[in-house]
């Protein structure tokens, strides 16, 4: 079905789509790469950011003459008028003769069109190249797509005996200095960063990006989800960024706050993240507002650093009530990876919400 040709190919376009970082959202992340006939690279392309060129386009238009030539392509072409014209069509009329698409595109606007439309115009498409490992780096433009909600990536610390806090609410540092540059690498990748009221008053974060390079315009957004009336000196409120408070009535802040009325859930702040263009939020906040999310099957991706010390059943859990009273409901993770972050353990996955 595929050519050894056709793998490197697509290993390179993989290598291409990882540069639209998250610029590219609400989009996908998209590589191409254009092989003569012989097999030779002859073009590569990715898409950068959301309305720029896609990446198709992209290694068209610097190809020169593509008649009879493969192209390989990470996700299936789009075949709409969206802010650019389909490339699809584009690709028709270049004079491809064959199209390795790695994953097809389960945006109803395309969902197999374009693969049809390309058959229908005598093109030999073949799917499925490195599928799983496209649908895993393109997982925040899925979640969009067939939830209409941000991804959400959920971050603990906390101790060997799963606490997040001393008795007196004291927690600075649990984690080792690795494991805080690992979370400023998060919120680097992050369009947005989530905390409850009750972690914006008691800890008083910055919430930025510090310690690795992150420009200023590439700054998450900090987001405090809360019912409570803030004090107006936090240090969120009074640096550079944009910060936003989603509540379910209108606060007394100050004006350079943003403040999102009518929020009640955290799935109506995800639906409204993701309409902001918001696709990956970074949850750092306390016990609460974690369990919350989890009960609601909202966490797509969990991150949990776990320091060497001990704080006794006087600290703070690190989850509140998951409404779990029997072994059978756990919650468990899947595609784990356990790494070292200093001193520290960081376990990763997926959550899985059903019983085994």
């Amino acid at each position: 079905m595929f050519n050894g040709l056709e793998h490197l190919a697509m290993r390179r376009a993989i290598e291409l789509a990882l540069g639209g970082g998250k610029k590219v959202f609400p989009n996908p992340r998209v590589g191409a790469v254009i092989l003569s006939r012989s097999g030779e690279t002859i073009s590569e392309g990715f898409h950068a950011f959301y309305g720029g060129g896609h990446a198709e386009r992209n290694a068209l238009e610097k190809a020169g003459d593509v008649t009879g030539c493969t192209m390989v392509v990470t996700l299936e072409p789009c075949s709409h008028h969206g802010k650019t014209p389909p490339c699809a069509e584009a690709i028709a009329n270049a004079g491809i003769r064959r199209v390795v698409v790695g994953l097809t595109d389960p945006n109803p606007l395309v969902a197999g069109d374009g693969i049809r439309f390309l058959r229908s115009r005598g093109i030999e498409v073949e799917v499925g190249l490195f599928s799983d490992e496209i649908e895993k780096f393109n997982e925040v433009y899925l979640r969009y797509i067939t939830t209409g909600r941000s991804y959400l990536h959920l971050k603990m610390a906390g101790t060997l005996d799963g606490r997040s806090a001393a008795e007196d609410g004291s927690s600075r540092w649990i984690t080792c200095r690795e494991s805080r540059r690992r979370v400023h690498e998060f919120r680097k990748n992050s369009h947005a960063i989530l905390v409850g009221g009750g972690t914006a008053i008691t800890d008083d974060p910055e919430l930025t990006a510090r310690n690795v390079k992150c420009a200023g315009e590439d700054q998450p957004v900090r987001i405090i989800l809360t019912s409570k009336d803030m004090p107006c000196n936090l240090r969120l409120f009074n640096s550079p960024g944009r910060t936003v408070v989603a509540t379910n009535r209108r606060r007394n802040l100050p004006e350079s706050v943003e403040v999102w009325e009518g929020i009640k859930t955290p799935l109506q702040l995800l639906t409204r993240t993701a309409e902001e263009g918001l696709g990956l939020v970074l949850c750092e906040g306390g016990g609460s507002l974690a369990a919350s999310l989890l009960r609601e099957h909202l966490v797509d991706r969990l991150s949990i650093f776990t320091a060497p010390m001990l704080l006794g059943s006087t600290g703070f859990p690190l989850a509140g009530n998951l409404g779990i009273h029997a072994i059978g409901d756990v919650l468990r993770m899947e595609n784990v990876t356990v790494a070292r972050t200093g001193d520290d353990i960081l376990t990763e996955g997926q959550v899985v919400y059903r019983a085994d």
